[in-house]
């Protein structure tokens, strides 16, 4: 409670706008207004705008709704009027209001259009205490890094404009951030700033404010004596000044004062004097407040018929009022006393009301908690560097410390030790024998071993060699047989062509004719494929020369999952497939060469699309529905693609050898067996990954590509 109204207290002191009338007597504010409106234009006149503008601004604090009345049709008399301080100050008041109400949005807002009111019509004087209640929205919403920048601002121009008022009001607020974060010390220096100036200026309302405030942290830090000294000079002020408010805020916080120290018939005594001020001034706020004061007095005292009407009555106020804490607080208290009587329904009742209230409230304490964390690290990162710094000092100096400590401790042990070690010297000396004895040995054991692993490492490549020899030869030489093949028939039919050229048969020389390009057509063809196996090899051999790129996996994959799939529907047009998508939106981007990691991704789903194709030519009439699964997915801090099928799987016996080069299932003509090889060396070599195969004879297969993110 302390806190909320330190925070309430200081509002009263510095919204007040420079225009506004010495009074703030809300009687007589009322009766200038019936008296202006007797005018027939009192909507133009300047007095009558301004008149409105104080009793909004003295509303907003107690009865916020009604002040947004007022202020909302002020706004447009004074626009029209062409008024434009009176339009400032009624777009700042009515940022108050939402204040009050808690609504920091559109108290953001509408302190905004005042702030770019002044600025458009140059009022330069109010731009100050603008940026001040700015700052407040920010400082309630918690984010003290972007108060603390509008409070600064505030304070230059504050200086710039002469405003010593606004300056000390820019301070207090500064004080109640320091209070917020715990740091009472910087939080109390600069409330005794606030008091020099206001000092300076003899105000005696900044003064009293600023010995109340100075109180509040004197508490938090348990120095209750000096609490209880410096509220007793505001007070003692206050009642020289006669001023009611200033009197009802004092009271209040040494009732607070006096219950935290429990003692209890003097808290009971101000806030009494508390709320009967309040009522006599119609200060709904601080009335409801000292009610509350005054019901927890009496149910710690036991008087609960005292305790409950009291908080009764503050219930009622909170209500009319629509302050969502006050309703809580009000709540909470009554819910007790009621339970203390054996009202156990009025208890629950009023229970579930303040709960109601409560977690309102702490919706909005757990945003403004969540943004000081971040706050705190911006505000004090000056500090912070400095404090890191000065550990780096003493760290350093321990450290020397303790390595001169470290170096006697050494030289000791080694002076202790020296005698030992002559005694050993000895022993030493016949031990070295031996390990001479034991290094040669050993020395001869690695020369052994190295022989052998170079053995070993040639065999496997002598294995290697053979595989790939077998391979090409395999593969080049069907293709060169066609080749031969239809050559040696092409010159046969040649040489009939010639014979029936002589004997004149031009039918059959057309018909040969036909044949013989039919048989070119056919070495073409397997010329061609020896050309592409010649071309699969030299780029199974090559490193990639594209330069790596960060690049979408979802994307890519995506383009040659269509890529695939209409190139196979080009080539045979009843062939169909399903295909099941899942794409991770969190998958991002990897740094590789996007053609190299398209071909891989091509490779496996051309394989996937002939795996399901050649099922669906055999297993027909049994429902079978061609399906291809394309996946991608980042699990810690890597990227994993998977793509399968639901065909006829691979035989365990050969799942070791199909990254093999030139090794593959398919019929000859049809693949070359270097796919899958290149895959294999892009993702692991290129690119620092893994791939790997799952496979169920009848029922699919899956690769599975492991990428680093």
């Amino acid at each position: 409670m302390s806190k909320i109204l330190l925070l309430t207290a200081f509002l009263w002191s510095w919204s007040v706008p420079l225009v506004f009338a010495q009074t703030t007597d809300l009687r007589h504010l009322k009766e200038e207004r019936l008296r202006l409106q007797k005018k027939a234009d009192f909507h133009s006149d300047t007095a009558y705008l301004n008149v409105i503008n104080q009793i909004a601004f003295l509303y907003a604090d107690s009865y916020p709704d009604s002040a947004l009345q007022l202020t909302q049709a002020n706004i447009a008399d004074c626009q029209l009027t062409g008024h434009s301080k009176g339009e400032t100050n009624a777009l700042k008041i009515t940022g108050t209001a939402y204040l009050t109400k808690g609504d920091y949005a559109n108290a953001l807002a509408w302190y905004r259009k005042s702030y770019e009111n002044a600025e458009a019509t140059g009022d330069k004087s109010a731009i100050p205490g603008i940026r001040n209640n700015i700052g407040l929205v920010y400082m309630n919403q918690g984010n003290y890094a972007a108060s603390l920048n509008e409070f600064y601002g505030a304070l230059q121009a504050a200086r710039e404009n002469g405003n010593r008022f606004v300056m000390a009001s820019v301070l207090n607020n500064i004080a109640i951030i320091h209070f917020y974060q715990g740091k009472f010390r910087e939080s109390e220096r600069t409330y005794h700033q606030t008091l020099a100036i206001a000092q300076e200026m003899a105000d005696t309302i900044g003064i009293i404010l600023a010995y109340n405030n100075i109180a509040e942290v004197n508490i938090e830090q348990n120095a209750l004596p000096a609490a209880l000294q410096n509220l007793n000079r505001a007070n003692t002020l206050a009642n020289r000044k006669n001023n009611p408010e200033m009197q009802t805020i004092v009271a209040h916080s040494l009732g607070n004062t006096y219950l935290r120290m429990d003692s209890l018939n003097k808290a009971a005594a101000y806030f009494s004097t508390a709320s009967t001020l309040a009522k006599q001034n119609n200060y709904s706020t601080s009335s409801c407040k000292a009610l509350i004061g005054l019901a927890r007095v009496y149910a710690r005292q036991g008087k609960w018929q005292d305790a409950l009407r009291n908080g009764l009555e503050a219930l009622e106020l909170a209500r009319n009022m629509g302050h969502t804490q006050l309703l809580r607080d009000a709540n909470e208290i009554v819910s007790s006393v009621y339970e203390k009587t054996g009202d156990g329904m009025n208890s629950l009742l009023h229970y579930k009301a303040f709960k109601l209230y409560s977690d309102s409230l702490r919706n909005l304490e757990s945003q403004r908690i969540a943004i000081v964390y971040d706050a705190k690290l911006e505000f004090s990162k000056k500090e912070d560097e400095l404090n890191r710094k000065n550990l780096q000092q003493q760290w350093l100096i321990f450290s020397a410390f303790a390595g001169l400590v470290l170096l006697g401790v050494i030289l000791w042990i080694v002076n202790r030790n020296r005698t030992k070690l002559n005694h050993t010297y000895k022993e030493l000396q016949q031990q070295h024998v031996v390990i001479e004895s034991e290094r040669k040995k050993a020395e001869d054991a690695l020369i052994e071993l190295r022989s052998a692993q170079a053995q070993l490492i040639q065999s496997e490549k002598m294995a290697s060699l053979g595989e790939l020899t077998a391979g090409i030869a395999h593969e080049i030489q069907n293709p060169l047989n066609f080749v031969n093949n239809f050559s040696e028939t092409s010159i046969e039919l040649l040489e009939e062509m010639r014979e029936e050229l002589d004997s004149g048969d031009t039918d059959e020389v057309k018909a040969i004719a036909t044949d013989l390009s039919a048989n070119l057509e056919r070495i073409n063809f397997h010329g061609k494929r020896a050309d592409s196996i010649v071309k699969g090899m030299l780029q199974h051999s090559r490193a990639s020369t594209g330069q790596k790129e960060l690049t979408d996996i979802n994307a890519l994959t995506e383009e040659y999952v269509r890529l695939s799939y209409h190139g196979l529907r080009a080539r045979d047009k009843s062939f169909d497939a399903t295909i099941e998508e899942h794409f991770d939106p969190q998958t991002g981007k990897c740094l590789l060469v996007a053609q190299d990691m398209g071909r891989v991704i091509l490779n496996l789903l051309n394989n996937a699309f002939y795996a399901v194709h050649q099922k669906q030519k055999t297993d027909t009439g049994n429902g079978y529905v061609p399906t291809v699964r394309v996946s991608t997915q980042k699990v810690d801090g890597k990227v994993v693609i998977r793509i399968g099928d639901n065909g006829n799987g691979i035989p365990e016996s050969i799942r070791n050898k199909v990254f093999q080069p030139f090794f593959t299932t398919k019929p000859t003509g049809q693949g070359t067996g270097l796919g899958l090889s290149l895959s294999y060396d892009i993702i692991t070599k290129a690119f620092g990954g893994t791939i790997d195969l799952q496979s169920r004879e009848g029922e699919g297969t899956e690769f599975t590509i492991t990428l680093p993110a």
